[in-house]
């Protein structure tokens, strides 16, 4: 099973408007809305690609109710810590005659000191019954800075195999506890070593003095629409996905993990170099799938197994 943690959920909503203009009156012409977080968007794309999954994390209020609900529906297992203050929402302003998308972004709920304590002892509880868990986002205010560093640890005692994708400091801190594997940006990766990873060679050295200061097996450097450069600590490659029109590119990162969750998932053991190599691959045509779609976390499986088959994998480097 995968079990994903999304700290600071959100009902992702989309509002259409052509020709959208700053400071002016703006009417939209089309409105969707999800559940939404990165982790609930892993959560989504895994449970299309067939694999079973329980989504956790905050929730509260009566979007915290449209969340839990529209997972469910979905085939998402929701079993969320249910919080005193309100689940955020997340606004997606496509422009398709501009070409533009603007993200605007609530802070979400404070956490009371509580509501950390069900949410730790309810990783516990979940991590014993999942083979991967992914943590996924940004923090809500008033949990610890070191938050994701406390659960990977405890899923990782658990025996599970842990996945982060965040950011800033959070994503610092959880790396002290050694992620199985980590997925920054390129900016994000340059702000853990200091720098110097605009080049393939840059991104590997910067990932692999990660992979021996931190004990993280692999890390999926996200290059946006060119792909990904995935290093592990004798290995190196260049993950580029299929040509595609995309219509919405959030959540093609959380398709990524997605697609690499369920892989490592139905392997059902420990993978070597080649195996975490292909989860990559299918997670980079999921990732091109969710592309297709104006909500994040939707991709069609069957697209997904095609154009893996037309994922483009370069050798960087063989050895350290």
């Amino acid at each position: 099973m995968i079990t994903t943690f999304t700290l600071n959920a959100a009902i992702d909503k989309v509002h259409y408007i052509d020709d959208f203009r700053v400071d002016k009156v703006n009417r939209v012409s089309g409105i969707a809305a999800e559940p939404g977080g990165k982790g609930n968007n892993v959560a989504k794309v895994a449970r299309l690609l067939g694999s079973d999954v329980t989504a956790s994390g905050f929730l509260g209020g009566d979007s915290g109710r449209f969340v839990h609900q529209q997972l469910t529906v979905k085939g998402v297992g929701s079993k969320p810590v249910w919080v005193a203050g309100q689940t955020r929402e997340a606004l997606n302003i496509i422009d398709r005659v501009g070409g533009t998308q603007t993200e605007i972004l609530e802070p979400g709920p404070e956490i009371e000191a509580v509501e950390w304590d069900g949410m730790k002892a309810l990783t516990q509880t979940l991590a014993a019954m999942s083979r991967i868990v992914c943590f996924s986002g940004s923090l809500p205010r008033g949990v610890p800075i070191q938050a994701y560093a406390d659960l990977i640890r405890i899923a990782k005692t658990a025996g599970a195999l842990t996945i982060l994708d965040s950011s800033g400091e959070s994503l610092a801190q959880g790396l002290e506890s050694g992620p199985f594997i980590c997925k920054p940006n390129r900016e994000e990766l340059a702000q853990l070593t200091g720098g110097g990873v605009d080049t393939p060679a840059g991104a590997i050295g910067a990932a692999r003095q990660i992979i021996a200061d931190k004990g993280v097996s692999m890390i999926v450097v996200s290059l946006d629409k060119d792909g990904s450069v995935v290093v592990t600590a004798d290995s190196a490659w260049a993950v580029r996905p299929p040509k595609i029109a995309a219509v919405n590119t959030v959540g093609c990162g959380d398709a990524l993990v997605a697609g690499i969750a369920c892989y490592l998932d139905e392997l059902g053991r420990q993978p070597d170099a080649a195996e975490l190599l292909r989860s990559v691959v299918l997670g980079t045509a999921a990732a091109a799938s969710n592309a297709m779609y104006p909500i994040a976390g939707h991709v069609n499986p069957a697209d997904v197994h095609e154009w893996a088959r037309e994922v483009t994998v370069t050798p960087l480097a063989r050895s350290k």
